[in-house]
């Protein structure tokens, strides 16, 4: 078999460059091609300018003690729908704060997701070292990518648009989060939704699952997905399980083709759905490159206002009706703590006096990628043009970059100890000798040198397809610590994975099911072989061994960057719990969290779209709470 291929991650300022900024050498004659081709000039001029147009957000200065009736901290997924629904009532003024600035280019092709990781648009948290992972990490700490930028994570991730499995929402609902159901939650995907996919169109009960009309835009991804779609899905039918159309509604194993948030195959993250052709309303402004180190609450306990940098100035903002923190995972939990909430403990070994004393920072959760699976193929590939690649995505919004490759076809599987699904796999191929591209991708994840050697080793000899599987529902848990009293530390994040051993048997379990898939008829007709990784803290095991496989997952496992679950959701009478089923604060007036940390329990499946319809129903719970103010 023959395909072409071309390093995706380091070709997007190179084209750019040669697209708008070349010599202009068109003709000044009219003759027939010459304005054919000063057509197609003008055309990808357009098509450029209206993608630095959609990256664009004006920038408000917000006024010292200026008085809004709300202020959105932070951004992202959940913060930008949260600002547009609040921002409905052109009664109320709406702030929205940000630590980052507009995105660029790069981050509207599907096919350079990766490379916003480890640049000024991430975050870039470090895990504090655990002997139970991240040993094949550098410093064995990993990264967790976030997004530091207008439009948060949904602006630097792969797009995907999984809700996770109803039964999901019912734990939550069964640990006393009344009205957070998958039957309630349904509602809040629909609404967002303006489903554009062909594919899922033609399912009989799509309507039932699925919204038309709403912001944010889903598509079937596009590109080259067909060369491996074949004899993957032939594999897996020859292990008794089917293809499906929609994983939103089917929550079967099988395989599956999937969905991202996309428009016109370009990415669309919350911020261009919810806030961009938005930002015109007089009550909605903008606050870019604005840091929030502390939420000032007065002695009664009540939220008034906050205090943030921007441009090196020390700016407080105030509230008369709510502040709600969608800062994220980790940075909410940070700021509450900066603030007094949080375990009295350890507030007071930093000096910081305590305002209400919950459990922020623990139940901490992350879905684990397990990237030490490599099937090597007799597969012979030739490279792509990337220019015409890009002229394809530019102009015709198809093609290779606007898609995902590795992100494209899903697998899904139950191990014996879940109830329900809990095992997704990705497939990431490289041609020989495709050294820069697999060694940028390794970096980007944060292995050490010795590791990215084996690798390339083994992609000098052979066409090679990574296998990665994701444990959905681990049973670790982590906390999320303070470093100091100084809001510009990174706090102390202590992942917990692996921690539990059931984690490490269902990924055992995982990469058997991997192993029973490369020893199918489909698989073996391309010469699949499982290639050996020359780890030197794995080389004493016999390859293929429990032992070996125990030993590669603690060294090649890494963050999926789904981290939720900091400002657990809860009653009252849970200790564990820091807002309840409403969202608010325990114990503070005038204070919610919207964001992914507030889930009690991971869900079986990607976290963008949940943490969207969060965000949605964060915003009907606080329009309740001040209609008719």
């Amino acid at each position: 078999m023959i395909i072409t291929f071309f390093p995706l991650s380091v070709l997007c300022g190179l084209l750019f460059f040669e697209l708008v900024s070349g010599k202009n050498c068109i003709t000044t004659q009219n003759d027939t091609g010459a304005v054919y081709i000063k057509r197609l000039q003008e055309a990808i001029d357009a098509a450029v300018c209206q993608l630095v147009d959609d990256i664009t957000y004006t920038d408000y200065d917000v006024a010292y003690g200026e008085e809004f009736d709300f202020i959105v901290i932070g951004a992202g997924s959940a913060g930008c729908v949260v600002a547009n629904r609040l921002s409905e009532n052109p009664e109320w003024r709406v702030l929205l704060l940000e630590a980052g600035g507009d995105p660029d280019i790069t981050s509207e092709f599907p096919g350079f997701y990766e490379d916003a990781i480890n640049t000024k648009f991430d975050w870039q948290f470090p895990t504090q070292p655990q002997p139970t992972n991240c040993q094949g990490m550098v410093n064995k700490s990993c990264t967790w990518a976030a997004g530091k930028v207008i439009g948060g994570s949904g602006t630097i991730n792969g797009m995907l648009y999984l809700r996770g499995n109803p039964k999901d929402y019912d734990h939550w609902e069964s640990l006393g989060n009344c009205g957070w159901s998958y039957k309630n939650m349904l509602h809040y995907f629909k609404k967002s939704e303006d489903l554009r996919s062909k594919e899922v169109h033609m399912h009989e009960e799509a309507w039932l699952y699925h919204g038309r009309g709403g912001y944010l835009k889903v598509e079937s991804y596009g590109g080259n997905k067909e060369f491996y779609k074949d004899f993957i899905s032939r594999g897996f039918s020859e292990l008794g399980l089917q293809s499906f159309t929609d994983i939103n509604a089917d929550h079967n194993e099988g395989l599956y083709v999937l969905q991202g948030t996309m428009h016109n195959s370009r990415r669309c993250s919350t911020a261009k759905a919810f806030i961009h052709r938005f930002q015109s309303r007089p009550n909605l402004k903008i606050s870019k490159n604005s840091l929030v180190v502390k939420i000032l609450i007065d002695k009664n306990k009540s939220a008034h206002g906050v205090q943030f940098i921007k441009r090196g100035k020390l700016i407080t903002a105030n509230a008369k009706k709510e502040i709600i923190m969608s800062a994220g995972t980790v940075n909410s939990a940070k700021l509450l703590m900066l603030s007094g909430v949080g375990p009295q403990e350890h507030l007071q070994d930093l000096g910081i006096k305590t305002v209400a004393d919950l459990k922020v920072g623990y139940n901490l959760q992350d879905h684990i990628i397990m990237r030490g699976f490599i099937v090597s193929f007799d597969i012979e590939a030739k490279p792509r043009d990337p220019i015409d690649e890009t002229f394809q995505f530019l102009y015709h919004s198809r093609g290779n970059l606007a898609s995902i490759y590795a992100l494209t076809l899903n697998g899904v599987i139950k191990t014996v100890q879940a109830t329900y699904p809990n095992v997704q796999y990705y497939y990431l191929y490289f041609p020989r000798n495709s050294t820069a591209s697999v060694e940028t991708t390794l970096r980007k994840v944060g292995y050490n040198d010795d590791i990215i050697k084996a690798i390339v080793d083994i992609n000098s000899r052979k066409f090679f397809m990574f296998i990665w599987c994701v444990l959905w529902r681990p049973a670790s848990r982590g906390r999320i610590l303070l470093k100091s009293s100084d809001p510009h530390d990174y706090p102390l994040i202590y992942p917990g994975y692996l921690s539990q051993e059931s984690d490490v048997t269902d990924l055992l379990e995982a990469i058997q099911f991997k192993n029973n898939l490369i020893n199918t008829e489909a698989m073996r007709n391309l010469g699949a072989k499982v290639e050996e990784i020359d780890i030197p803290a794995c080389n004493m095991f016999p390859f293929q061994s429990e032992l070996y496989w125990r030993c590669i997952i603690a060294q090649m496992s890494s963050p999926h960057y789904h981290q939720v679950g900091s400002c657990r959701m809860g009653p009252a009478e849970s200790k564990w719990s820091v807002v309840d089923p409403h969202l608010r604060v325990h114990d503070i007036k005038g204070l919610s969290v919207a964001d992914a940390s507030i889930m009690p329990t991971i869900i079986s499946g990607n976290t963008n779209s949940p943490v969207i319809a969060i965000a949605e129903k964060a915003s009907d719970l606080i329009k309740e709470r001040w209609a008719g103010f």
